[in-house]
């Protein structure tokens, strides 16, 4: 039995010493210089996308502008429109030939119809 537990030692030895090993870590950092190319391409294109963000906002508030104006002009459009229809209906109501009449008898007038031309166009 103590052959047994010899063994043992000298194993458990042998990986202790493995593991108690410090880990050394060859991976370097690397660092690696941008070309005069490569620095005037991202400069370019950053410009670019900058110039690109500005157009975008300038074109959104010239949009809202745009809206606000078509928004006034619908308004005014819809209050003549219906200025329209009332006048219409007013003069439908002064054009009815119950009114007519009505003027008619009142200042002694009567409608012959010998004297009534239809007129087709």
């Amino acid at each position: 039995m103590s052959q047994n537990n010899l063994a043992r030692k000298k194993y458990n030895n042998a990986y202790s010493n493995v593991s108690k090993k410090p880990a050394t870590n060859n991976t370097e950092k690397i660092h690696l210089s941008l070309s005069k190319f490569e620095k005037s391409v991202l400069f370019v294109g950053t410009v670019t996308i900058f110039i690109l963000m500005l157009c975008l906002v300038g074109a959104k508030i010239t949009l809202g502008n745009y809206s606000t104006g078509l928004q006034s002009i619908e308004s005014s459009l819809s209050k003549i429109d219906n200025n329209n229809t009332y006048l219409r209906q007013e003069i439908g109501e002064l054009q009815s030939s119950n009114r007519l009449q009505n003027i008619a008898k009142k200042s002694n007038l009567s409608l012959s119809n010998k004297n009534v031309r239809n007129v087709s166009k």
